[in-house]
């Protein structure tokens, strides 16, 4: 009975339960069959332990968070297939999937030298019946996989900075143990991590050829699953989600050739053959008789 209530007062004071989602201020109400809420802005939502007849076993009853996305039958047979808009692959399809632990897959798009990724964010998902809960202080930060045929630069220079949470993520205290938590009902999805305006990284140098992997960005969130029916919380579990970057080369341009068109020269050569001698012969004859006719007359 003491366990019972010690988790009806850790609901009495959450907010929503944990996915990749979304976006959108999140604050949530949470209320027990005995009333007890938590006000913190905009939106509430309610749970509420209501006794099953048959078995006289307390039942955890979670209202939809009405600021994270509801997710669909197909996302909830393929979790997270929105990483950041990014398509999902097999884990299988990159040996880098699992030398990372990879839980989920995807394919991050291209890269050129030069460019920098900004804008970059994961998505959280809750497709399983029960409830999940994470605690800010369990949380681990985003990072780049540097491979060895690349050279990265994040900016800022900190990585730890690149990231921040979704602007859903409102963490409140659990009421025990000064930790801070999120709660994230099933079918929804919510933003947990996103890059700060301008942030990202950067590709200085690479030695991968065209359509080669050249970077990983891989995503963790650490969470419990809370039974829907026994309300029991479960041990901290860590799921990895990882996108791949690939090398974009530029096309070379190609310099147009004219085909059957001669190409007039802009140097004038000089011609010295038997007829340029012909005629320098003549020439010296004809001043020669001229001189002599005139010193006839004279």
């Amino acid at each position: 009975m003491r366990k019972v209530l010690s988790l009806l007062f850790v609901f009495a004071f959450s907010s929503s339960q944990l996915l990749f989602a979304a976006s959108g201020d999140s604050v949530i109400d949470i209320s027990m069959t005995f009333p007890q809420t938590v006000s913190t802005g905009t939106m509430t939502a309610s749970a509420s332990l209501i006794p099953d007849p048959t078995t006289n076993t307390p039942s955890l009853l979670a209202a939809p968070n009405p600021n994270a996305a509801t997710i669909t039958s197909t996302q909830k047979s393929s979790l997270g297939s929105s990483l950041g808009e990014y398509k999902s692959v097999s884990c299988s399809s990159n040996s880098l999937f699992s030398t990372n632990n990879c839980d989920q897959c995807f394919d991050g798009g291209s890269v050129k030298v030069g460019e920098r990724l900004t804008g970059l964010f994961d998505n959280w998902v809750n497709n399983s019946s029960n409830i999940y809960i994470a605690y800010k202080e369990e949380q681990k930060n985003p990072n780049l996989i540097k491979l060895t045929n690349s050279t990265w630069s994040s900016s800022p220079s900190d990585e730890s900075k690149v990231w921040r949470y979704g602007t859903d993520i409102i963490w409140i205290s659990s009421g025990t143990g000064g930790k801070t938590q999120y709660i994230l009902p099933t079918g929804q999805k919510v933003k947990l991590f996103e890059s700060e305006l301008g942030a990202g990284y950067t590709l200085e140098k690479t030695t991968a050829k065209n359509g080669e992997t050249d970077g990983l960005v891989k995503f963790p969130v650490v969470y419990h699953t809370i039974d829907a029916t026994s309300a029991s919380e479960g041990a901290a579990n860590t799921h990895y989600e990882c996108a791949t970057y690939s090398l974009s080369v530029p096309a070379t341009p190609v310099t147009p050739t004219s085909t059957g068109t001669t190409i007039p020269k802009t140097v004038t050569e000089t011609k010295t053959g038997p007829e340029t001698l012909l005629l320098i012969v003549a020439a010296f004859f004809i001043a020669f008789g001229m001189m002599f006719s005139l010193r006839k007359r004279v």
